[in-house]
């Protein structure tokens, strides 16, 4: 039988989104100040569109987060988890993508000179890419500042989640910068197809 890449996208959103549902349902902290919780599945989010993009990352992001809501008791969150991931993950694809066609385009003007250019990288990512997640993240919290207002019907709750979600967000980054460079140590790095050559 013969592999195509759009089974592999398939089994590979499929196990993205997987692993987003898992680690955000099952490694949860409840917020008492939210009724809502904290989690490491935004681990998974970045990761998602390091190895798939942003569009199937999204997909796997939104879907694997709002069922872990759903799964988890939460379901009045999940519409909004749905489109705060989903977003997250998009953004972080998007800026990736514009990092990369800056990047060509320096490589491309050194090469014109006779000269190589590569960026410096941090744990193996290109500077681009860890800003892309800090902006994915951002947009993650902004977006839950009206989805708890919305849930609650007080803006100051959806004011009061911005500490968790900042936090939430900037130690799932630091999770998947370590286990990314990791991996990309590994034969697993055929697998990271949207993360700087």
């Amino acid at each position: 039988m013969k592999r195509t890449d759009n089974t592999d996208n398939l089994v590979l959103t499929a196990l993205m989104m997987g692993l987003v549902c898992l680690a955000t349902f099952a490694l949860k902290v409840p917020n008492p100040l939210t009724q809502g919780y904290v989690h490491l599945g935004d681990t998974f989010i970045f990761m998602s569109v390091l190895v798939l993009g942003k569009k199937n990352g999204a997909i796997a992001s939104s879907v694997g987060a709002a069922l872990a809501d759903i799964f988890g008791g939460y379901v009045v969150f999940a519409a909004g988890t749905f489109v705060a991931k989903g977003l997250m993950a998009y953004v972080m694809g998007e800026f990736i993508q514009r990092g990369r066609l800056h990047e060509d385009r320096l490589a491309q003007e050194a090469a014109g000179r006779g000269e190589t250019w590569k960026p410096r990288l941090i744990l193996s990512l290109a500077p681009y890419e860890l800003l892309a997640m800090i902006t994915g993240g951002l947009v993650e919290v902004v977006i839950y500042i009206f989805v708890n207002a919305i849930v609650y019907g007080n803006m100051a709750v959806g004011f009061v989640s911005v500490p968790g979600n900042t936090g939430q967000f900037i130690c799932s980054m630091i999770v998947a910068v370590l286990l990314t460079h990791a991996l990309l140590k590994t034969p697993a790095r055929k697998f990271f197809r949207f993360v700087h050559r």
